[in-house]
This record gives structure tokens, sequence and C-alpha cells, in this order.
């Protein structure tokens, strides 16, 4: 009766616990309560200041990991972070990057869906089995637009990031501006 007892109560124990999902393996139905875990330590590639820089034109990103993001009905960790972009003229066109201690459900970077190569935005130059990570990238000033982030890492010290506009902007007016202020294209980082 004792065995039966504890080996009951180890069952209960594990059935109450959500399933869990590998991040890289996350293209199924996602049940209620499920994690979408990053099992693989991925996301830790771009955790850290990165920073590109062509002439007067600079874009700083700094990103950190978040574990076991309550999303309503199931889990995810995920990467938020904030950006500073200067344009060529030297003028700051944006700057969250001291937003990024602050806790809080929204941030100017976040998310993590996990990209394969034929997924767009296509990656042809990535390898078989190599994944790229998807985030949603929000303009404090045009929360309208609706934009998206893709990283890759490149090595421990270099990201690949292709910023670009996703669907239709919700504009908000007539005088809503669409155009992004951070361009649109591809960017290689450096980690500082």
């Amino acid at each position: 009766m004792k065995k039966t007892l504890i080996t009951l109560t180890i069952f209960i124990a594990f059935s109450c616990k959500s399933q869990i999902i590998p991040q890289n393996n996350a293209y199924v139905e996602i049940p209620n309560n499920a994690y979408i875990k990053d099992t693989e330590n991925f996301l830790n590639n771009f955790v850290g200041t990165w920073h590109y820089q062509k002439g007067n034109e600079q874009f700083s990103i700094t990103l950190l990991k978040v574990l076991h993001k309550d999303y309503g009905s199931y889990y995810n960790d995920i990467i938020i972070g904030e950006y500073k972009y200067i344009d060529s003229n030297g003028t700051t066109i944006v700057n969250t990057l001291s937003d990024i201690n602050i806790p809080s459900i929204h941030h100017n970077i976040s998310g993590a869906k996990s990209l394969i190569r034929l997924e767009y935005p296509k990656c042809p130059e990535c390898n078989v089995g190599e994944y790229r990570i998807k985030s949603f990238f929000y303009d404090p000033e045009r929360k309208y637009q609706n934009l998206a982030i893709v990283f890759r890492s490149i090595s421990a010290t270099q990201i690949k990031i292709k910023l670009y506009t996703e669907g239709v902007s919700t504009t908000t007016g007539p005088n809503a501006i669409d155009e992004m202020r951070v361009p649109a294209g591809e960017y290689i980082l450096n980690k500082i």
C-alpha cells in the first residue's frame, strides 16, 4: 500500500507539470500551459550589448534573456531589448537603452520565435538545421507600425540582424508617418 501511494504521488506530481517544448521545435500545436523552453540555451548567443557603425550612423542594441514569460495560455523563454539609433548626420533618432532594466511587460524588442532557413525572411546563407530568432521591434513614437527583427548568430562576438516591416501598419490618422525611423535592412553588429 505504501509503495502504491508513493507511486501515485509521483505520477500526480509529474502529470501536473506543463509540457516542455524545445524552443527550436515549437512548430507544433501548443497545448495549454505548455512551456516553450530554451533547452539548448540558444538565446544566450544574443544576450549582451551589440553595436553597428558605418561612418556617423550607429545602431546599438542591448538584449536580455527572460525565462518562463507568461503569455496567458503558455509560457516561453524570450529575449527582450532596447536600442539606440544615430543617423548618418550624427543625430540621435531614438534611444531607449536606459529602459532595459525597468521591469515591464513591454520592451521595444520582445519575443523569440524560431525560424528555419526557408521561413520568411528567407536565409539562403543559413545552414540546414540552423535557426534564427524573430522578435517584435517597436518604435516608441510610432507604435502603430508593425515591425520585426530577426537575429542570426554569426559567432560569439557577432550577430546579423534583419529589420523590416511586417504586414500593414495600423496608422492612427491622416498625419501618421509610415516611414521607419531606424532604416529597414540588414546590419552586422559586434558585441561590446
